[in-house]
């Protein structure tokens, strides 16, 4: 039997999608990569879409423009590593969803998200939480889920579900030079 798909204003979190070791060499490859700081919620201007809430560090990795486009990151084995591993997600929360975008975010002290949303009310949204230090106390990179006025703090490995209309943020580390990775990815639930 499915379970159900989170209405807008709620938040589900999951644990043990993903084997510790799978997230290291994710994180390692992650923190290798060239980043761009091109993240920019809330888009403001046009055509080029370069003003808005807040610029962070990003990439793209999958990303279905309409049913005959999709663009895929320039790291063709770390590309196959994310969109496989959509697999996994799909057999937690057990519903097929159609994958429409993979993108990452990176951030460091200071560098908080703003209230956004990542899609619509017909698509779920998981953040997968990463970074590249072991870490033992609390030093924030929480995820502000707007809806249930809930902070979810960080936890190596998280997976955090939302309805893509909810508005949320994640906030940086409060230590400097440790990076806060996430993974997004979005679903249109089928």
């Amino acid at each position: 039997m499915p379970l159900e798909i989170p209405e807008p204003k709620q938040v589900k979190i999951h644990r043990d999608v993903f084997d510790k070791k799978w997230l290291d060499d994710v994180s390692h490859t992650l923190m290798h990569e060239p980043w761009h700081a091109n993240n920019i919620a809330n888009v403001k201007t046009w055509p080029y879409g370069e003003k808005g809430t807040h610029l962070l560090l990003g990439n793209t990795y999958f990303l279905r423009k309409n049913d005959n486009k999709i663009s895929y990151g320039p790291n063709n084995l770390l590309t196959d590593t994310l969109i496989a591993s959509f697999q996994a997600i799909q057999n937690k929360v057990r519903r097929k969803m159609r994958l429409m975008e993979i993108s990452t975010n990176l951030q460091f002290k200071e560098m908080n998200g703003t209230l956004h949303t990542d899609g619509s009310s017909s698509q779920s949204v998981f953040i997968l939480m990463l970074t590249n230090e072991h870490i033992s106390k609390d030093i924030g990179g929480e995820f502000f889920h707007q809806p249930t006025n809930k902070y979810i703090s960080f936890e190596y490995g998280k997976l955090i579900e939302q309805n893509g209309e909810d508005l949320h943020k994640g906030l940086a580390f409060t230590e400097p030079y440790i990076a806060r990775l996430s993974i997004k990815y979005v679903g249109e639930n089928i």
